[in-house]
């Protein structure tokens, strides 16, 4: 019996065969991306049907700037994240001012007293510094605009500008003598990397030359970090420094980049970082052996405003034996942002992609279900300050940091533990001096203050409740004279009707 399915003629597509089914394919992709394409801008109808009800017939005029600001912002609030934002045009030139370190201005530090701008001391290589701008300078007007009353952040809104361009400043110097001087705006490149105090122009990173400790403080991590560590610790080389006080205090973080290359000068192998998005892909770097690697012995100082790539350099020290870390637990944040540009200058997205883990496997976070998070110091290094006193350290620190002449610069014996405690209120530092100069004597680490954990940790943050309570009364009781003043009867001596709400409420 003949099976007729061995003589049926072959089906032939020919030579159109595959073009057909190309085809077909595309046209099954586009009707599913047309799916998913309508889906996307179905999710924008309600915001489309507000703002046209809304400039249609709001009794008020309404910001559509505004609005999508606060469009945006409110999308980027519910993933309960604050370090995912959006910087908006007219934001991104501080923005960029903060992630690369430079600016277009005069070059100078600046702070508010008696509601007048004074500066705190012009940069090194600065048109400030050389049109005649002095530390101690009180800026009386900018422009012509008088400075009486103005904010910083005003202030710097003058003296900001293109570069190349001329700002006219009239100040009033130490000796109070007046002068115009005009600066001429040009790229300043804030520097990330400082010394103990000024020497000429420059730092001084030398803390005690006959034991041979030096001192680098960090104040971000930038672009140009690393290019700037390296100038401070070959300074430091020609010194004949044989320890180091790494001061990361206060220090809110930065680029990842700067923090893995700040931490690989110190390393000369391990695990310095890891990082794992939601997904739990990831990367993992660790330090590689160089010639200019500083194997040192050292003290890292931390705070509560060490935070992000800081603590990635403080627990990759730690964690690796590398350092001994002295201060308090750091304020923990363990995630990592990126940048992203908007299409059509519509400003910028900093997005948390990833979080990233010490050596050790922890995460840096600190969230509302863990007592567990930042960087802890060494056993026997903890020593915790409070607010008023980190401020008092910083304005005493602050008398050895301006650019002045010779004559003029404060006294410092910044070689003696005794006197930075007593002088700059700074026993942090001091001792990390005292166990750097016991290691490099006995070569064991000196204790110098407690055990970190919980219960200190707790008692930190109890103290500073209470401390901030305390200002909250403070205030609360200058309200209550500043009432009972307003409130005292006039020359007639009737009692003065206190102004009330259409409500009757005060």
């Amino acid at each position: 019996m003949n099976d007729a399915s061995r003589n049926r003629p072959p089906l032939r597509f020919g030579r159109w065969a595959v073009p057909t089914l190309c085809v077909l394919l595309l046209v099954q992709i586009l009707v599913t991306l047309g799916a998913g394409r309508r889906d996307d801008l179905s999710w924008f109808d309600p915001l489309i049907d507000v703002r046209a009800m809304v400039l249609e017939d709001h009794v008020g005029e309404p910001d559509v700037a505004k609005m999508q600001e606060a469009a945006i912002s409110g999308m980027l609030e519910t993933l309960d994240d604050p370090y995912t934002v959006w910087i908006p045009p007219r934001l991104e030139s501080d923005f960029d001012k903060q992630m690369r370190g430079s600016y277009v201005g005069i070059g100078a530090e600046i702070e508010i007293i008696d509601d007048r701008l004074r500066i705190v001391s012009p940069l090194e290589d600065s048109p400030a510094l050389e049109a005649g701008v002095r530390a101690g300078d009180v800026v009386l007007a900018i422009d012509e605009n008088d400075t009486l009353g103005l904010d910083s952040e005003a202030c710097i809104e003058l003296l900001v500008g293109v570069e190349g361009t001329p700002v006219m400043l009239t100040v009033r110097h130490a000796d109070g003598t007046e002068a115009e001087l005009e600066v001429v705006r040009r790229r300043i490149e804030t520097r990330s990397v400082k010394g103990i105090r000024r020497e000429g122009e420059g730092w001084d990173h030398v803390l005690d030359p006959e034991r041979g400790i030096g001192y680098i403080r960090l104040t971000q991590f930038t672009e140009r970090t690393i290019e700037e560590m390296r100038e401070a610790l070959d300074d430091l080389d020609a010194a004949g420094v044989r320890a180091l006080v790494l001061d990361l205090r206060f220090n809110g973080g930065g680029t990842l980049d700067g923090a893995i290359d700040v931490a690989d000068l110190f390393l000369e192998r391990g695990v310095i970082v890891s990082v794992r998005d939601r997904k739990g892909d990831g990367r993992r770097w660790t330090a590689n052996r160089d010639d200019d690697d500083h194997l040192l012995p050292m003290v890292v100082l931390v705070n509560d405003g060490s935070a992000s790539a800081s603590e990635i350099v403080a627990g990759a020290l730690q964690d690796n034996d590398r350092a001994k870390i002295l201060g308090e637990r750091t304020f923990g944040k363990g995630s990592v942002q990126e940048v992203r540009p908007l299409p059509d200058d519509r400003g910028t997205l900093k997005m948390t992609t990833a979080r990233y883990y010490l050596p050790n496997g922890r995460n840096l976070d600190k969230r509302g279900d863990t007592d567990v998070w930042g960087v802890d110091p060494d056993p026997g290094f903890l020593i915790d300050l409070d607010t008023d006193a980190y401020r008092n350290l910083v304005l005493n620190r602050r008398r050895h940091e301006p650019i002045v002449e010779p004559e003029n610069a404060a006294e410092a014996r910044f070689e003696d533990p005794a006197w930075i405690e007593e002088e700059i209120e700074d026993p942090q530092l001091a001792a990390a001096m005292r166990t750097l100069a016991s290691k490099l004597e006995t070569d064991e680490w000196l204790i110098v203050g407690e055990n970190p954990g919980a219960e200190a940790v707790a008692s930190s943050e109890l103290r500073d409740q209470m401390a901030y309570r305390t200002r909250l009364l403070d205030e609360l009781a200058k309200t209550e004279a500043r009432i009972l003043e307003l409130d005292e009867p006039d020359t007639d001596g009737e009692a003065a009707t206190p102004a009330v709400g259409s409500d009757g409420t005060p």
